[in-house]
């Protein structure tokens, strides 16, 4: 899942300034239209007629990206187990075992000659869902020579003889840790050797699960006993990474996810796809009449959109929020992929997320008035009318959204109805 990207740092620092300008273009005037004793003194004459408007064609660019989150962007991954539709899985890495330990009533060290008690302790985020029957987990060393990044040389190495671990939970035991017994001679071996642990994790259960490791709460870690003699504690491996050699994100590789199947492609240029084990967003530009954000009171602005039925049969039932985010970058960013990078959040200046399901379809409305405001108080030199839709369970569902894109037919394409109030001056009436 990783991609290539553009590292501006003028304009990273530039998001931040931009957000916190979207921010106070939101709060700094809220107006009411239900008559002039609102804020008469700072706001507009609020007590002309409401007026509507649709605006089609507004959208001028549309595009889907996939691979999102992207690489080093989370910590949280979910082991999927859906058959054919989806299958995730993800890798730990523990680069460095101690093979010395030292008694407390020692003055010199010794060396590690045993192993007991091997687990590697997880926690698990049920907030996505819980299981409904017994869910197992198994561990296989997955180290090897090869490039071990790439999913081609990973997934060859889930296979029997390389199981170091296995165990099943029944439903009332999953929560909060996990701890997974892994071969105590292995771990062993290997710190004897020097050599580095490498650990592939597969989830399984008698039909569809999803299983989310929460590595931003509480990094997986693994444990063992050197001695029967309890004076000594318990070794704890924490995450590392020594590879790829010289690269500076070589230790995001301690914790992240192989999606052996589910990753669609992205769509016909006539849709629009969000979510999905891929991780698809949409991006949508917009042509807005400069008149909308100067001169007029904006009191409604919907994005409708025409949802068609998933690509996706299995999950197409699963209810799945959809989740609208600024775009802060300015006019001189003109790569898609980079211009995601510096989407804002939509929850801090009101916008909503939507809740639908996959498998419907129709006319969706999304609203926007807060982002209207916000717009309207940073300016268009500093920030492009964009936006991206993203799903809120990103990668961690094989639930994806779809709708019709602007190449879409001509009356399901995306539109923008406004609602607004001409204004009429300032000061007292």
């Amino acid at each position: 899942m990783t991609t290539d990207g553009v590292y501006v740092l003028p304009d990273r620092i530039l998001r931040g300034a931009l957000g916190a300008l979207l921010i106070l273009g939101f709060v700094a005037c809220t107006e009411s239209v239900t008559g002039t004793l609102g804020c008469p003194q700072l706001c507009g004459d609020q007590s002309a007629t409401l007026r509507d408007t649709t605006l089609t064609g507004v959208v001028t660019t549309d595009s889907v990206l996939t691979g999102y989150p992207e690489f080093g962007e989370s910590r949280d991954f979910t082991l999927i187990s859906q058959g054919d539709t989806a299958d995730v899985r993800v890798v730990i890495r523990f680069d460095t075992l101690p093979n010395t330990f030292r008694h407390p009533n020692a003055s010199v060290d010794s060396a590690v000659t045993r192993v007991d008690s091997a687990r590697i302790f997880f926690v698990v985020d049920t907030t996505i869902g819980r299981p409904t029957a017994p869910v197992t987990i198994d561990a296989f060393d997955v180290d090897t020579t090869a490039a071990d990044t790439l999913r081609s040389a990973l997934v060859p190495l889930f296979r029997p003889d390389r199981l170091i671990g296995s165990r099943t939970y029944e439903v009332a035991e999953i929560r909060d840790t996990l701890p997974l017994p892994i071969s105590n001679a292995v771990v062993l071996a290997k710190a004897t050797a020097g050599a580095r642990l490498r650990v592939g994790l597969r989830v399984r259960s008698t039909g569809t699960v999803r299983l989310k490791i929460s590595g931003s709460a509480y990094s997986p870690r693994l444990t063992y006993r050197v001695t029967p003699d309890t004076l000594v504690s318990r070794d704890t491996v924490l995450l590392q990474s020594f590879t790829p050699k010289d690269d500076p994100i070589a230790t995001v590789y301690a914790l992240y996810p192989i999606v052996v199947a589910g990753a669609l492609p992205v769509p016909a240029s006539n849709v629009l796809a969000v979510g999905g084990v891929g991780g698809a967003r949409s991006y949508l530009r917009f042509d807005i009449p400069p008149i909308l954000l100067d001169s007029v009171q904006v009191v409604r602005a919907s994005l409708l959109l025409n949802q068609i039925p998933s690509r996706v049969a299995a999950s197409s039932a699963d209810t799945t929020a959809l989740v609208v985010d600024p775009i802060l970058a300015g006019e001189r960013i003109t790569d898609v992929r980079t211009i995601l990078n510096f989407a804002g959040s939509g929850s801090v200046i009101g916008v909503d997320s939507v809740r639908l399901v996959p498998k419907d379809a129709g006319l969706r409305s999304v609203e926007l008035v807060n982002l209207f405001r916000a717009w309207r108080g940073v300016g268009s030199d500093n920030s492009i009318r964009a936006i991206v839709l993203r799903a809120k369970q990103e990668a961690s569902s094989s639930a994806e959204l779809d709708f019709v894109s602007s190449e879409g037919a001509e009356a399901l394409r995306p539109k923008l109805r406004i609602t607004y109030v001409p204004r009429r001056g300032f000061g007292l009436p």
